[in-house]
């Protein structure tokens, strides 16, 4: 595998089953030393004065006081949200990615639907200190600038949501509506891009409400993949039921089905969108749920075992699956970005309330 750069750990999917982990460098971080789970992340194209695309990363969240090995959200200490967005260019002679910061989002954002277009990046709903968002702005960036505008709220506040950009059209799907909530939504929202006045569509629903679920465009079509369900606790608190199923919606006909093939495990917070390489979807990391199941039965290791590492490829074609490598670190709640033969991710949660700064490229031989 090529050395990419400091900034970057490479991981080649070589053969079937095996990927080969190098790490690069110990620098191969965002400029946030703690890392953060739930930012944005996409491509823009390649502007003006500027002969390679660029990487847009912004918000997220993290817990900058926790103590070491914190257990416990009084160890944590209180989450902190941020706007600050930055930019990297990406190179094809393997100089580093160095992200630089760019200025504000108009509000602190994690957990939220983002997109990239030829106008700008989308970011609708997600959540901050002040509860969970229907605010949706695009912002583009001008002379190395960013600018942005507000677009039509969301028909209702929407965090930890799947969401897919198709044909202009921006589907926000799933998500939980307020940090109380009992009952994951099953809502599907569109917003045409190309009549931005008309507001947000409201579609057919899932078959049942989700969060933390990941969405794929595979041939036009929509594929939703894990995430949780929710009902509440004995004490009426919110309470996750892990998923493998996978759905697919069909724009055309504006319905939903259930796809044969389950995920090979339960799993929410993979890295999204869902990328799609050589005609299969990437399912990368995530939550599997083991320990939260198990805590919820009293009988949680001492120590939390980490995310998952595992990544999946799923052929639409053969409904079929197939373990393709693993991550260096298990990671969920990431934002995954598409280039055209590899990907890459970005920071992530390694551990409950603990992050990484690492910046992954996947490349697909």
């Amino acid at each position: 595998m090529k050395r990419l750069s400091s900034y970057l750990i490479g991981l080649c999917l070589a053969g079937a089953t095996t990927a080969v982990a190098e790490e690069i460098s110990v620098q191969g971080r965002i400029s946030d030393s703690v890392g953060r789970a739930g930012m944005a992340a996409v491509l823009l194209p390649a502007r003006e004065g500027q002969s390679e695309p660029a990487i847009v990363i912004a918000g997220g969240a993290n817990f900058p006081h926790a103590k070491p090995h914190a257990q416990t959200p009084e160890e944590r200490g209180a989450k902190a949200y941020y706007s600050d967005a930055a930019i990297a260019t990406l190179s094809k002679n393997g100089k580093p990615m160095q992200f630089r910061t760019i200025g504000q989002l108009p509000r602190p954002s994690a957990y939220a639907a983002y997109a990239g277009t030829a106008q700008g990046f989308l970011l609708a709903g997600g959540c901050n200190e002040e509860g969970h968002s229907a605010k949706v702005t695009r912002t583009a960036l001008h002379d190395m600038q960013l600018v942005s505008e507000a677009l039509p709220n969301l028909p209702k506040s929407i965090a930890y949501p799947a969401f897919a950009l198709v044909c202009n059209r921006f589907y926000v799907i799933g998500g939980q509506e307020t940090e109380t909530s009992t009952e994951a939504l099953s809502s599907c929202y569109m917003l045409d891009l190309d009549n931005i006045n008309a507001g947000w569509k409201e579609l057919a629903p899932m078959p049942s409400g989700r969060m933390l679920a990941a969405a794929a465009v595979h041939d036009g079509l929509i594929y939703v993949m894990g995430g949780c369900s929710l009902h509440p606790d004995a004490k009426g608190q919110p309470e996750r039921t892990y998923l493998s199923e996978v759905l697919c919606y069909d724009p055309c006909s504006n319905t939903w089905a259930r796809v044969q093939a389950d995920m090979p495990e339960t799993l929410v917070g993979v890295a999204t969108p869902l990328p799609v390489l050589n005609g299969k979807i990437y399912v990368i990391g995530g939550d599997p749920g083991n320990f939260y199941r198990s805590s919820l039965i009293g009988k949680a290791p001492a120590r939390h075992p980490g995310q998952n590492k595992s990544i999946y490829a799923f052929a639409p074609a053969s409904s079929t699956w197939q373990k393709v490598g693993e991550l260096p670190e298990g990671i969920a709640t990431f934002p995954a970005v598409q280039l055209p033969d590899a990907l890459i991710t970005v920071s992530g949660e390694i551990l409950p309330g603990v992050r990484t700064p690492n910046v992954y490229l996947i490349r697909n031989n």
